[in-house]
């Protein structure tokens, strides 16, 4: 009974993620370079990042080893990478940052904190109550090779616009090098490409409703980013793409 009950919700949090793709296309995210105190109390950047990222794994690893499904070798594989990403995200990208000074708004942190928590027990629940059906091998092998390109592209990029301006400057540069000569946000499409390597080696409503979330978020922010860069720098490249090289 409580799987009906959870497969209703997730379709319900997927039908919300497309509402906020929608709603993001008239709303600016005001966190980084868009940051903003209109939006209420700001928070230090780099405490934001760790406790908006740090339940997502936490809630993720609670449910996973709490379920009932007989544990397999693909789902720790799975497990494995949720957690690969996530502790990098909430624990070494933060302390990695240079954000002295640098606030973001609490809501932010606070929406993220959220999604996190739904997010995390959505694909928790699922790995750790669910039985795998075997994938075809080429899809286990099509996605994980996808996720690991995907997380060599967002942590290439993110190195790249860490390492801007030196120690003592201030201000914003255009990135150059890497995959930052077809598109603005790199960092982003290779996170799109994790999520989407790992809903393919293992294809269930969970993981569909990761991807969604992952482009509903991502595709409206890269967005804005580029639209940024070309109002801060008239010498942007014109042949630069937001997101998708070549396509948008």
């Amino acid at each position: 009974m409580f799987q009906n009950y959870f497969t209703v919700f997730v379709l319900c949090w997927i039908a919300f993620a497309i509402i906020t793709f929608i709603s993001l296309f008239f709303i600016k995210q005001p966190y980084g370079r868009h940051s903003t105190s209109t939006f209420g109390k700001m928070i230090d950047n780099q405490l934001g990042w760790i406790i908006m990222e740090l339940p997502s794994p936490i809630v993720f690893a609670y449910f996973f080893f709490t379920g009932t499904a007989t544990l397999t070798s693909i789902h720790y594989l799975l497990f494995s990478l949720y957690m690969i990403h996530y502790i990098n995200r909430s624990i070494i990208f933060p302390l990695r940052i240079r954000t002295k000074n640098k606030k973001m708004p609490l809501i932010i942190a606070l929406s993220a904190i959220f999604f996190n928590l739904v997010n995390g027990f959505v694909n928790g629940y699922y790995l750790g109550n669910n039985a795998i059906t075997k994938e075809p091998i080429i899809f286990i092998v099509f996605g994980f090779i996808l996720f690991v390109i995907g997380f060599y592209i967002n942590n290439k990029s993110d190195h790249i616009l860490l390492h801007l301006r030196g120690k003592d400057e201030t201000g914003y540069k255009i990135p150059k090098g890497f995959l930052f000569e077809k598109v603005t946000s790199p960092n982003y499409f290779g996170e799109i490409l994790e999520w989407l390597g790992f809903c393919i080696m293992n294809i269930h409503i969970a993981s569909i409703s990761f991807l969604v979330w992952t482009l509903a978020n991502l595709i409206p922010r890269a967005r804005d980013h580029h639209q940024w860069y070309k109002d801060k720098f008239e010498n942007y490249p014109t042949d630069r793409k937001r997101i998708f090289p070549y396509i948008y």
